[in-house]
């Protein structure tokens, strides 16, 4: 039944999608028997636990009394692209700590965007483009200078920059980088199970689909 809402959500033209339950359908595929609802009624709690309805509030009790931190260690495990454990386990990627932040923000009446950059994901203040948060290094508030910074240490100054990577990215494009995230990491495993349910969530994304349709009559056409 997940998969089919993951489906529903995912078709082009949608308006109502909603990350938390989106990042949650994806761990619920890759952890059957999980209930996003737990899951969603737990962000709830974080957020009524914030002291003030402010995107700042959210970081304070995130990042300080939740203690949420970046995963350097074992940044690769899959499990950090998976909204419950993250939550779980306290700790996460870019992408996935700033989905957090993004969520609870919005529950609280402070509204997040997220901001893809290459390399590392930020969160952005959706009403002041100056404001800026970097939840895989405690939820630190920068500028558009601190932004750029973060860029060119992640990128190790060998990608050209360019001020729209700090337009806001979607909630569709998070998903699709969350599912191109799962796919390089099990596809650099022996995890095959895995890596074909992924494959099978790609599948309900219209231009996923076409892309990965694209690159099996390539590689087909390269070995006839």
């Amino acid at each position: 039944m997940g998969g089919g809402r993951f489906t529903e959500i995912m078709q082009p033209g949608r308006t109502d999608l909603a990350l938390d339950e989106a990042a949650l359908l994806i761990s619920a595929a890759l952890q059957p028997g999980l209930d996003p609802a737990v899951w969603m009624s737990v962000l709830d709690q974080l957020a009524a636990d914030c002291a003030e309805p402010t995107a700042d509030a959210v970081a304070e009790q995130l990042f300080t009394a939740e203690r949420f931190v970046g995963d350097r260690g074992t940044y690769y495990d899959w499990r950090n692209s998976c909204l419950d454990r993250v939550i779980e386990r306290r700790s996460g990627i870019p992408i996935s700590l700033s989905i957090l932040m993004i969520e609870v923000a919005r529950r609280v009446g402070a509204p997040l965007v997220g901001v893809g950059m290459p390399a590392h994901f930020l969160v952005r203040a959706a009403d002041d483009p100056d404001v800026f948060f970097d939840a895989f290094d405690g939820g630190r508030r920068i500028d558009r200078a601190g932004a750029r910074a973060v860029f060119e240490t992640a990128t190790n100054g060998q990608v050209p920059w360019n001020e729209h990577y700090l337009e806001p990215t979607h909630d569709r494009e998070i998903v699709i980088r969350m599912l191109n995230n799962l796919k390089g990491v099990f596809t650099g495993r022996a995890d095959t199970v895995r890596l074909a349910m992924v494959m099978n969530l790609r599948a309900a994304v219209p231009e996923l689909a076409e892309l990965e349709a694209a690159e099996i009559t390539t590689s087909s056409a390269v070995f006839n």
